[in-house]
């Protein structure tokens, strides 16, 4: 009877671990998690002229349907123009072509500027598991004057 009763066990405590993910095999089991990247992406924004623009924002963009459904402010730029983003990758907006970024400057005198980073740009290191990786860009943008 005890040896019944801890075959029953026994399987009944494998079920409950096979549902929660846990296997006796290694290298078979499942795996649950979210996937992380370490995102970084910097560079330098100017205007036509070639002058450094401060306090430009950068944003986040979720495109679905071809509109824009939210936009998440990320940094803005230094005095210098310069500016950088560390951010998890997947918490970032996406679209189907890529990560979708805008950068927006003083809108009386500044066109914003929207762009699409193609996940085939991105060259990821130390992979393993759930992480993806780290991966970095720089990306320089020129502003356009707004026409008057």
């Amino acid at each position: 009877m005890k040896e019944l009763f801890g075959r029953i066990f026994q399987m009944g405590l494998k079920m409950v671990l096979g549902i929660l993910g846990y296997s006796s095999f290694s290298g078979c089991g499942a795996m649950y998690g979210t996937p992380t990247a370490d995102f970084e992406m910097r560079g330098k924004v100017v205007n036509e002229r070639g002058e450094c623009l401060s306090e430009v924002k950068i944003k986040s963009l979720i495109i679905e349907h071809d509109s824009v459904e939210h936009a998440r402010t990320l940094t803005f730029t230094d005095e210098e123009g310069t500016y950088r983003v560390m951010e998890d990758l997947y918490d970032l907006g996406w679209s189907d072509n890529g990560y979708p970024f805008s950068f927006v400057g003083d809108t009386t005198l500044y066109e914003p500027f929207d762009t699409i980073i193609p996940e085939n740009r991105l060259h990821f290191t130390d992979d393993h598991g759930w992480y993806k990786g780290k991966t970095s860009i720089t990306v320089n943008v020129t502003l356009k004057d707004k026409k008057k």
